[in-house]
């Protein structure tokens, strides 16, 4: 499978292609994730970069599933480098939760560590 389209569409497909998957954000393109890089689902990663980096969603991507690799490239920030990583066959991930439950996450663990 290969699509040119926004990445709000890239992700879109890739749910309708692949209901069993897992994205992880590569931090070197996009950076840092205040709520982690790894283990996302499309449709969380699409509320999260709503919020956090809205210009994203619409941003021109290059979507490459195929047996070698399963990728998303933001062509505008690194055709060279993937900016998103996905899991959609084989052994994949655990999902690591939706925004609500990443921030819960969070927070408890920063209670903790400053308990």
């Amino acid at each position: 499978m290969e699509l040119y389209d926004t990445l709000q569409i890239c992700l879109l497909a890739l749910v309708s292609r692949y209901p069993e998957h897992v994205v992880d954000i590569n931090e070197s393109v996009i950076g840092q994730q205040e709520l982690g890089a790894g283990g996302w689902l499309a449709f969380d990663m699409i509320e999260y970069l709503a919020t956090t980096h809205p210009a994203l969603l619409g941003a021109t991507a290059h979507m490459i599933v195929n047996p070698q690799k399963s990728e998303i490239y933001l062509l505008d920030y690194a055709e060279e480098q993937p900016a998103f990583i996905v899991h959609c066959r084989g052994k994949i991930p655990c999902c690591q939760g939706n925004v609500e439950t990443r921030r819960i996450t969070g927070a408890l663990l920063a209670g903790r560590a400053s308990a």
